[in-house]
């Protein structure tokens, strides 16, 4: 089974803190977030996780969290594994140009 691990970054840490924004995907089945498989960037689950994320309050933190942590699957910060893993070589590709 997963879990969306809750933390400060993504939760407030108590009700006494409202300037602190609840994630889009708090209460929604972590299932969602973590097809089965690589399914490609319209499969049915990713589109409906990726439209929760795009509601979310927290998106940019998610995402940039997700890049920090290396999280290998699901759907973070409304990207999916692949487009993570696209970013982070267009990231790459694009220290090593400047380097050069």
């Amino acid at each position: 089974m997963k879990y969306i691990v809750v933390t400060s970054t993504y939760a407030p840490t108590s009700t006494a803190a409202p300037e602190r924004s609840r994630p889009a995907c708090a209460g929604q089945d972590p299932d969602i977030f973590f097809p089965d498989g690589d399914l490609g960037p319209t499969h049915p689950q990713i589109t409906e996780a990726k439209q929760i994320c795009a509601r979310c309050p927290l998106l940019q933190s998610c995402l940039q969290d997700a890049l920090e942590r290396g999280e290998e699957h699901g759907v973070w910060g409304g990207l999916s594994t692949n487009e993570r893993h696209e970013l982070k070589a267009r990231r790459v590709s694009g220290r090593l140009l400047e380097a050069a």
